[in-house]
């Protein structure tokens, strides 16, 4: 009986697979393809790309084979890698990040040119990259992406998790705020403190939340962060 250990390379992806991707670069190109590949066997070609491709995920080489409708000239292998998995810039993924995470706060998916980018921000954490500059969150985001990018295998981005809004999706008067911390108190535990208590532990719990993932809006930080600023009874009146 023969063994299969764990840590044994996975076998690449069917050399079909490889030849659909040669039919796509040849329908795209033509004798231009063909001619750079000139004295190679077919069957070999297919191997030869079936084994370079094999670590990469089907959405990987679709983005390749989009990238292809702009370029003149077939790419070389290697510039097909480069196509399917291109090196990001570190700031361009950086305000991306932002803009996902602050699409994500408001119950949307966001924009996401690759998966990489996000796990990276979440690596970071929504919190810091809302609130902190490029500057200052400069080099963990570099370190985050690098890492993030260097594990070549990325699972899709995730939908996000139901979030607290705020009841109508504006908070206007003063009774309408300390109706919104009533419900906000209820979601996070408990119910209301004496009017004597501090009512900031909620708002503490949902900055330490906001600092792991993004299941809180950004309105409702916002709220949390205000409380946490205000005098202690501020709101007990």
């Amino acid at each position: 009986m023969q063994l299969v250990h764990a840590t044994e390379v996975p076998p690449p992806v069917p050399v079909a697979w490889a030849a659909r991707v040669i039919e796509r670069m040849q329908a795209l190109y033509g004798a231009k393809f063909a001619q750079q590949w000139e004295g190679i066997e077919p069957a070999r070609l297919a191997e030869a790309w079936a084994q370079e491709i094999a670590d990469y995920t089907a959405e990987e080489i679709q983005r390749g084979l989009a990238s292809c409708r702009g370029r003149t000239f077939p790419p070389t292998l290697p510039e097909f890698l480069g196509l399917c998995r291109p090196t990001l810039n570190p700031e361009t993924a950086y305000h991306e990040a932002v803009a996902g995470m602050s699409a994500r706060s408001r119950g949307v998916i966001g924009q996401w040119s690759h998966p990489g980018v996000f796990w990276a921000a979440r690596r970071v954490g929504a919190y810091d990259l809302l609130n902190m500059g490029w500057q200052a969150i400069r080099g963990r985001w570099e370190y985050a992406l690098r890492d993030v990018m260097a594990q070549g295998k990325w699972e899709p981005v995730p939908h996000p998790r139901q979030r607290l809004a705020a009841p109508g999706g504006t908070v206007s008067t003063r009774e309408e705020s300390l109706a919104f911390l009533r419900e906000i108190k209820e979601r996070t535990g408990g119910g209301l403190p004496p009017a004597v208590a501090d009512h900031r532990s909620w708002a503490h719990r949902l900055v330490a939340r906001a600092r792991k993932d993004d299941s809180v809006s950004l309105t409702v930080l916002r709220m949390a962060q205000r409380a946490i600023a205000a005098p202690i009874g501020a709101s007990s009146e």
